[in-house]
């Protein structure tokens, strides 16, 4: 069976697969004060009560998780390959 993430609607970004019991747990930090220079590359569809965002910033990746009633919280940085990496996980439901 092949996962793939929905579409949602037209204007708006993909909808995250809902998680299954082996769903990879993410280690979710505050969220820090933004870079100067940072770009949101991707993001989940704003509809959800959680939205997640792909974002580059000092030539390093990370995944920001805005929750509705709950602070922004941030990963790691990390390198841009296992940034693109944990976006299609989460895009799949494989991690959370």
């Amino acid at each position: 069976m092949t996962l793939t993430p929905t579409e949602g609607t037209p204007g708006c970004g993909p909808h995250a697969c809902e998680p299954d019991p082996t769903t990879r747990h993410i280690t979710w930090q505050p969220a820090t004060r933004p870079e100067q220079r940072r770009r949101v590359l991707r993001w989940t569809c704003e509809c959800r009560p959680t939205v997640y965002y792909l974002v580059s910033a000092a030539g390093r990746g990370y995944i920001e998780r805005t929750r509705r009633g709950h602070p922004t919280t941030q990963t790691e940085r990390m390198s841009h390959s296992d940034t693109a990496t944990l976006w299609e996980h989460i895009l799949l439901g494989q991690a959370v």
